[in-house]
């Protein structure tokens, strides 16, 4: 269904354009899904201007200021990239900048049907055969395997891509004729990936530009990354070696307390840590006044798609996978969100 097999591409129509801005996630599947976009746009015309936004970091939605920033330039496409934003959000954008929008993501969200939306999992396919957003639109383009498609996989899965047996002995069979190894891979989504999580945003928007030198040496050695990462693997192992600060049965939750935006792989690894359960982790250290939550389950699944709609419907930003749900919480109201939420996951077990 996605491939270039099918004939010109939706995204070719952009060759009648002369500007357009690729918004992405700040980790390293926006970041890979942000490179092959570049990569692919200058070898079609290299006289298009492409730039790249990513929003403010840990905010799953756009902004008013934003998207009037965004519309001050007179883009005449935008390529949205592996971010869920809200769906009025997009329309917002698409309206004010009245630019042609072409959304890009793998999160479990409705379909839009006012831009060029692509998304595998909203037709019903299984997300094992598409791991990353960037392991899509590398598909989508028609590329065959690469550095890029393939560190967005990682990233999003880590060890855990060795489980998607299709996609790991591609992966795998890549990686020996590039003779590097899967630790290699780790440690370069890791250095990536180190940028937003100390709140570097600069770096993120920097990141796609040396992707595109098709380079993992000069992405291991990366002085500046690699300081990043000190700092964070401390952060990471101080914040999971901590027990529960609360347990409703096979519910674990953590409250902490980090400056930096770890919450994803301090979730992530504790989850991992504690099958059996569901863990929720609520950090009050990244926004001043909002609360990350994010929630995500060990062996025992639970409904993301519920938690996210519900979530959305009390006016928060949300998102999130099969496995995951991330929201934005106003810090006075996070008691009662997980009063509200807290039984929707009971029920499951």
């Amino acid at each position: 269904m996605y491939s270039s097999e099918r004939g010109e591409l939706e995204i070719e129509r952009v060759k009648n354009y002369k500007k357009g801005l690729i918004i992405h996630h700040w980790d390293i599947d926006g970041i890979s899904s942000a490179t092959l976009f570049l990569e692919y746009l200058g070898k079609m015309k290299k006289e298009l201007i492409i730039e790249n936004y990513t929003p403010t970091i840990g905010n799953y939605v756009l902004e008013d200021y934003e998207i009037n920033r965004i519309s001050s330039h007179n883009y005449h496409f935008i390529i949205i990239a592996d971010i869920n934003f809200p769906k009025n959000n997009i329309l917002k954008l698409k309206n004010a900048s009245k630019a042609e929008i072409f959304y890009f993501d793998h999160h479990i969200q409705e379909k839009i049907e006012e831009v060029y939306h692509f998304n595998p999992i909203i037709e019903g396919i299984n997300g094992e055969k598409y791991p990353s957003a960037s392991w899509f639109v590398n598909n989508y383009l028609g590329n065959p395997v690469s550095i890029t498609a393939v560190l967005g996989a990682v990233g999003d899965h880590e060890t855990k891509l060795k489980n998607i047996k299709d996609i790991y002995k591609v992966v795998k069979d890549f990686i020996e004729k590039l003779g590097i190894s899967f630790d290699d891979l780790l440690r370069m989504a890791e250095l990536i990936d180190s940028n937003y999580k100390v709140g570097d945003r600069n770096g993120v928007l920097e990141a796609p530009y040396l992707l595109l030198k098709n380079d993992p040496k000069a992405i291991l050695e990366h002085s500046t990354w690699k300081k990043n990462l000190e700092k964070l693997r401390e952060d990471v192992e101080k914040e999971t070696s901590k027990p529960p600060t609360r347990i409703e049965g096979k519910i674990l939750i953590w409250e902490i307390n980090t400056p930096y935006n770890t919450t994803s792989t301090i979730t992530k690894r504790l989850a991992w840590k504690n099958n059996d359960n569901i863990v929720v982790i609520v950090n009050r250290g990244w926004f001043k006044d909002r609360d990350q939550v994010y929630i995500r389950n060990g062996n025992n699944l639970f409904d993301s798609n519920e938690i996210i709609n519900f979530a959305k419907g009390l006016g928060y930003s949300a998102g999130g996978k099969k496995e995951v749900v991330a929201a934005v919480v106003p810090r006075n109201e996070t008691k009662k969100f997980l009063e509200l939420v807290l039984p929707r996951l009971g029920a499951n077990l």
